[in-house]
């Protein structure tokens, strides 16, 4: 939960069956998912357990776990609740976010399906563990309580229209605690508490035609508001989001000055060490800097899955004259090392999606060809100190930079590959 340090895994089992075995790190309770079969699970894990996933691809509705702290009967009841209908409940709210015609019509749908959920949990509680009957009715609450207070923001954005706010739709949060160390494990909780917080501060400028500071105002109400146990961790939560969203340096420099607003030292140490991995830059004999970009069919190719491979990054944008000319150069490299472990990258930057599309048919690319949208756009230029183009960087088979500036596919470049596969 926090830090927020994302993990991604992509594998396959090449012969359709056999097994895997993967290493996750999380601090509490924290759901994880699986994306197999065209089907997405959610399964939970807790620090320091196992959990054994049996599944069956032609069927996944006959997975089975094992598990140390009743982790398998956990992960079977949220097996059997993802398959409890055609469409999970979550994916369910956030179509209805969007197809109903108002929100009152929205209020009526969110809660038949609060309903549906909370009936299928008391269905199968006997099953569950304790500690789990807690997290997981929280959970519940809690995520359906975001979901609600998000619909009106978001409905606005997508519409473009102010819709009035029928004057019962915010009755949920009657019978719900804005202090609620019982939910502190669960990450709804907090996504909860951002949303209550951002409500707050939305009505008190409109009221005094004020404009609040985001993360004072949120560290405020924390601090007002919220047990130490529970206040920690959502201050925590607060400056990494502006962190990562909003702008790094308002997030450096709040904790700079402000690092006394935990009770535990140990969260301004986390944030830290989170803040110093996310801004070191690509150099030569570091790991570099992973990114997730689409492909030309909206498949997502994570930059450390090619591990293992002698890679090599061409960074290029439409219009880019120089680019252009290396194309027929990058397509012979991808050729010649087709069968070898290299995977040449082309990864195009400041263009639109239709445009890298249709230049990326034009000259044939056959390399793996990646599109960077915004927002990975400018952790790119930034992490791989881009203002040259076209720009070259070689990844040895170690996942670790050769080179920076790497020579031309129409120079140098295959005797660099060649001597990076000798080694």
């Amino acid at each position: 939960m926090v830090p927020d340090q994302e993990t991604r895994l992509s594998d396959t089992i090449p012969s359709g069956s056999g097994s895997k075995t993967y290493v996750l790190p999380v601090s509490l309770p924290q759901k994880v998912t699986l994306a197999t079969s065209g089907k997405t699970l959610t399964l939970l894990l807790t620090p320091g357990s196992t959990l054994i996933c049996h599944l069956d691809f032609t069927d996944l509705t006959m997975a089975r776990f094992h598990g140390t702290d009743s982790l398998g009967v956990i992960n079977e009841y949220l097996i059997k609740k993802n398959f409890s209908a055609s469409m999970p409940i979550s994916a369910r709210r956030a179509s209805a976010l969007h197809t109903a015609a108002n929100l009152q019509e929205l209020s009526v749908q969110m809660d038949a399906l609060y309903l549906e959920e909370l009936q299928f949990f008391n269905k199968n509680i006997g099953r569950l563990p304790k500690w789990y009957q807690q997290h997981e009715y929280w959970d519940i609450r809690y995520a359906d309580a975001t979901d609600r207070m998000n619909a009106v923001n978001m409905r606005e954005h997508s519409q473009n229209v102010k819709e009035r706010v029928p004057i019962h739709y915010y009755r949920f949060l009657d019978s719900l605690n804005v202090n609620n160390p019982a939910a502190k494990s669960c990450a709804s909780y907090y996504y909860f508490l951002y949303e209550a917080f951002n409500k707050r501060m939305n009505a008190n400028d409109l009221a005094n035609g004020t404009k609040s500071s985001f993360i004072d105002y949120h560290i405020d109400q924390a601090g007002r508001e919220l047990s130490s146990e529970v206040s920690d961790l959502f201050k925590a939560f607060i400056v990494q989001l502006t962190f990562n969203h909003y702008k790094r340096e308002v997030a450096t420099e709040y904790l700079k000055i402000h690092g006394d607003i935990f009770s535990e030292d140990i969260w301004k140490a986390e944030l830290e060490a989170y803040f110093k991995s996310k801004v070191v830059r690509a150099a030569k004999g570091k790991i570099p800097p992973n990114f997730v970009l689409a492909d030309t069919k909206d498949s997502l190719t994570w930059l450390r899955s090619l591990k293992g491979n002698v890679i090599v990054l061409s960074f290029w944008f439409a219009g880019c004259k120089p680019c252009i000319e290396e194309f027929p150069a990058e397509n012979a490299l991808a050729e010649k090392f087709r069968n070898k472990p290299v995977r040449i990258v082309s990864v195009c930057l400041n263009t639109s999606k239709v445009v890298w599309k249709t230049w990326s048919e034009r000259f044939g690319l056959k390399t793996i060809n990646l599109w960077a949208n915004t927002e990975w756009e400018k952790t790119i230029i930034e992490k791989y100190d881009l203002n040259v183009f076209p720009r070259y960087v070689l990844i040895n088979r170690d996942y670790e930079i050769a080179e920076m500036n790497a020579d031309k596919p129409s120079q140098g470049m295959e005797a660099q590959i060649n001597s990076l596969l000798a080694r």
